[in-house]
């Protein structure tokens, strides 16, 4: 129990002491206009198939700063897991985005900073530093469809036994997302990545999230996501796809 109760401690901490977090977090910028700070704090019961399956427990942060055409975007992951009767803090992340607004708002903007790590996949560290613009196609009340182009360093870490895999590299990111308010009170979300890497065509990720919202109360909220992850190069013994169910309630400040 004592462990249980310091393990839950520092996702707390880390939670509410790190702002930011991993990919992605497009799906949390805050639409609202109004200037100043803004944010929410989620807690989730996920079930996850890995290599294993197992129960987890997500913390999410999220910071957010509106002036004029700029938005400042932090925010935190942290993952609480039940496997094999032992619990891991063991996949986490924060990051800091940075978004200017062109006049028209045709083209957004952006930038980013993101770290990661998930001991669950081998991965170690992932540092990721890139931008690019943000084009958007469809901007109506009820539907919005924008598709991002970024340019990115990528600092990432596989390590495992006897196998490691080390990368360093500028290399291209793609993303194509929707938004669509299907009643007042309901609506659905989806992006797609797709990540290659040229000089090494093995080498590419895709990942694909979609997300049903619920309002319960203007500031309560149910969340039903959904995420598969492709890796199609991992170290041996790891599965190349991953899917992700969270069922959660958010209370927004």
């Amino acid at each position: 129990m004592l462990k249980g109760f310091l393990t839950l401690s520092i996702i707390v901490t880390i939670s509410f002491s790190t702002v930011a977090q991993i990919v992605n977090i497009d799906k949390r910028r805050t639409k609202n206009p109004n200037k100043g700070f803004q944010g929410d704090i989620n807690l989730g019961l996920n079930f996850v198939h890995t290599n294993t399956d197992l129960i987890q427990v997500s913390s999410r942060f999220k910071l957010q700063y509106n002036d004029n055409d700029n938005t400042y975007l932090f925010s935190s992951d942290i993952g609480y897991s039940r496997v094999d009767n032992e619990n891991n803090v063991n996949n986490g992340g924060l990051m800091f985005k940075y978004n200017y607004w062109v006049p028209d708002k045709i083209i957004i903007a952006e930038a980013f900073y993101q770290y990661s790590y998930n001991r669950i996949k081998k991965l170690q560290h992932r540092h990721i530093l890139g931008g690019g613009p943000r084009f958007n196609i469809a901007d109506r009340d009820k539907f919005k469809l924008f598709l991002v182009a970024y340019t990115i360093y990528l600092n990432e870490l596989f390590e495992h036994d006897t196998y490691q895999r080390r990368k360093s590299l500028v290399k291209f990111s793609s993303m194509l997302s929707m938004d669509w308010q299907m009643a007042e009170n309901a609506k659905f979300s989806h992006t797609t990545y797709y990540e290659p890497d040229y000089s090494d065509p093995a080498d590419f990720r895709i990942w694909s999230e979609s997300r049903l919202n619920f309002k319960i109360t203007k500031k309560f909220a149910f969340d039903l996501f959904v995420r598969f992850d492709y890796d199609n190069l991992v170290p041996p013994d790891v599965d190349p796809l991953f899917y992700t169910i969270n069922n959660s309630f958010t209370l927004k400040f």
